[in-house]
């Protein structure tokens, strides 16, 4: 999440008039905009990610740069939003925060991880023996990717959650993702793209 700090940094350097703003400026800016960035990314990664219960889904936490955490419930049903309610930092405080956190030496700001028991396998990092819980996903986001990637063939495994087919063809693999779809999703663009969305509005609602 340090991504963007520098623009930031020159921002404020290049007459910003902090006398009369200084809290709104410097709490939105280095701490409020990476905040409305890692609410979206996560946001973005529930539905990028795959949906069967719901649970996965609704494991994502952010973690902020001096350890407070928001986290989902875990728990069945289509993705809610993980969101901080109020904001975590004053601008005075944030100041020291950034000062002792060297934040704008590329550090990360925002910590962005799954809690789920079983975020390996639904990650494509670990391989898995995959049994459907019910025979179709519970999630409506889910069902719209199930039908998706459904195969006439029963699964091979061990496996990775989105090596379908291969198997008997007395059943039917389907996965609700992707393949390596964090992976891409990380290094393809969108995670930069939805820190500059937010990021460029913060600036954007300041000047």
């Amino acid at each position: 999440m340090a991504r963007g700090f520098k623009r930031i940094k020159g921002f404020i350097q290049n007459g910003v008039d902090i006398a009369t703003d200084l809290d709104k400026v410097v709490s939105s800016l280095t701490l409020g905009g990476p905040t409305l960035a890692a609410q979206r990314v996560v946001a973005e990664l529930q539905q990028e990610g795959p949906s069967w219960t719901g649970r996965f889904s609704n494991s994502w936490q952010i973690q902020g740069p001096q350890g407070q955490i928001v986290k989902g419930d875990g728990q069945p049903g289509e993705p809610r939003p993980v969101i901080f309610t109020s904001a975590p930092f004053t601008g005075p405080q944030a100041l020291a925060v950034l000062a002792a956190q060297q934040v704008f030496k590329d550090k990360t700001v925002f910590r962005i991880s799954n809690f789920s028991t079983y975020a390996g396998q639904a990650t494509d990092v670990e391989q898995s023996n995959f049994v459907r819980p019910t025979p179709f996903p519970t999630t409506q986001l889910g069902r719209q990717k199930f039908e998706k990637y459904e195969v006439p063939q029963g699964r091979v495994n061990p496996s990775y959650r989105w090596q379908t087919g291969g198997g008997s063809s007395n059943s039917s693999s389907s996965s609700t993702a992707d393949k390596d779809w964090l992976a891409t999703y990380a290094g393809g663009g969108k995670l930069d793209k939805a820190v500059k969305i937010e990021m460029d509005a913060v600036l954007r609602s300041l000047r």
